[in-house]
């Protein structure tokens, strides 16, 4: 029950943050589709993003970081020993960004009309 209290609490601090200082941030949605997770999502599934609306992808990529984020606090929360929790989130953390950009390009693939992927 803790660990859901923490993991909420982070994830709903991170989205905020998040939505205050870039997605609200006319400057900074106008460039998302130039940051490292845009193009990494672009890379991997050779998107073009050409129909894609900046504010929504933005939303997207504020609630995938957010819960990315959150995870890997809720896991470090989970171990006892500090540093061993902190290697297993730092792990995580990994494993949680390839698979939420995956999910992300996949939907963004399909929403393209894509099928081969």
């Amino acid at each position: 029950m803790e660990t859901l209290i923490y993991f909420s609490f982070a994830f709903l601090l991170i989205f905020i943050l998040n939505l205050i200082f870039v997605v609200l941030n006319k400057k900074k949605v106008s460039r998302i589709f130039e940051s490292q997770a845009a193009l990494l999502i672009k890379g991997k599934f050779k998107l073009t993003f050409k129909d894609a609306s900046p504010r929504k992808f933005a939303l997207v990529m504020a609630l995938a970081d957010s819960f990315i984020c959150a995870c890997a606090f809720a896991i470090m929360t989970l171990i006892d020993n500090i540093y061993i929790g902190f290697i297993v989130a730092i792990l995580s953390l990994f494993v949680l960004i390839l698979g939420v950009y995956s999910l992300i390009g996949l939907a963004y693939k399909k929403k393209e009309g894509n099928k081969d992927v």
